[in-house]
């Protein structure tokens, strides 16, 4: 049975998601995307797992560097998704963004942020899979921006 593509990007879109962008650092070179397939994997070891689309100009960026952030975004943040999903290639030149402990670039204003070392990475199809060890984490208090039908919303009160 042959599955279109396009009708699974639309079904798939039913089930809401948090916002991250996922930023790295490598030969002096940041790079930053806008990812919505972000996961928790495992409490101990703490293991997160993001999916990157092989035709992501920041995808060898974060494929060289050793460590990666992530930052999930605020309701009140959808320009800066915005920002990260272009094709901009100094896109976090143009957000306010620090840098984490190890390191990492992150997103300033973020609801929460992890610190990430890539244990492995993996092809499947069309995407990149890094499953990658949280070295350092955070959050404050907020609310996400959430990705649902193609579409960013936030949480009803």
């Amino acid at each position: 049975m042959s599955v279109d593509p396009q009708e699974l990007r639309r079904v798939g879109g039913h089930f809401a998601t948090g916002v991250t962008v996922v930023t790295a650092e490598h030969g002096g070179v940041t790079c930053g995307l806008t990812v919505n397939a972000f996961m928790t994997v495992s409490l101990e070891p703490p293991l997160v797992l993001v999916s990157i689309g092989t035709a992501s100009r920041s995808l060898p960026c974060v494929s060289s560097a050793e460590r990666f952030g992530i930052s999930v975004l605020s309701e009140d943040q959808e320009a800066v998704a915005r920002v990260f999903a272009g094709k901009d290639d100094h896109k976090l030149a143009r957000v306010p963004a620090r840098r984490g402990l190890t390191g990492v670039p992150l997103v300033e204003g973020a609801i929460a942020w992890l610190e990430c070392r890539t244990e492995q990475r993996f092809g499947a199809g069309d995407h990149v899979l890094f499953l990658a060890r949280v070295e350092g984490l955070g959050a404050r208090t907020g609310r996400p921006l959430l990705f649902f039908r193609g579409r960013y919303v936030r949480l009803a009160t």
